[in-house]
């Protein structure tokens, strides 16, 4: 399920030899898996503070945890070592981590999520924000929740009708209208 080349197994647990901690291992989990944002992350961890989801792999020098819930996710990854530059550096391969773009007949709820994460949030975190899809109404109208950046920002309204609803409309012309429904009472992060 989740191969990591030998080469790679001797740079990990030469990492692990350097830590000289008794018990240490390998969490590999997934940020935001089934997303087209989706990745793959590795830290040092003690078995005892994982949960009981966690299932453990043996490798040359340390041992790897992963959640049951992400087995399906790692199917086909591979961690190699690449050389770059003057240093050494893992990467991996998983090509079922991001799932797939929702085929033409999925609801439109599931069309506009994707379409959120995969090409309006990233517009929205260079002033550090994002935006949730709350709900696709009846009617066809989409309500969102601002956060981050976007939460309290003076330019919110222009945000909202200039760039994430005409994106939506754009891609998506049955949508009636778009709502947002944040508390921007809340100023703390915002971007302006």
């Amino acid at each position: 399920m989740f191969n990591i080349t030998d080469e790679a197994q001797t740079y990990i647990a030469n990492l692990f030899a350097q830590q000289d901690e008794e018990g240490l291992g390998l969490k590999v989990d997934i940020e935001k898996a089934g997303t087209p944002v989706a990745a793959v992350t590795f830290n040092f961890c003690y078995e005892k503070d994982l949960g009981k989801t966690y299932s453990k792999f043996a490798y040359k020098g340390f041992n790897a945890f992963i959640d049951k819930s992400n087995f399906d996710y790692l199917k086909e990854s591979k961690v190699t070592l690449k050389t770059q530059d003057s240093g050494k550096k893992l990467t991996i391969s998983a090509p079922n981590a991001k799932g797939e773009e929702p085929k033409a007949d999925a609801p439109l709820e599931e069309k506009i999520q994707y379409t959120i994460i995969a090409q309006v949030n990233p517009q929205l975190a260079s002033h550090g924000g994002f935006v949730e899809l709350i709900e696709v109404t009846k009617d066809k109208s989409v309500v969102l929740n601002f956060g981050g950046g976007c939460q309290g920002c003076s330019s919110v309204k222009i945000t909202l009708k200039n760039g994430v609803e005409a994106q939506l409309k754009s891609i998506y012309p049955e949508i009636k209208n778009v709502v947002d429904v944040t508390d921007h009472s809340q100023t703390k992060n915002a971007y302006m």
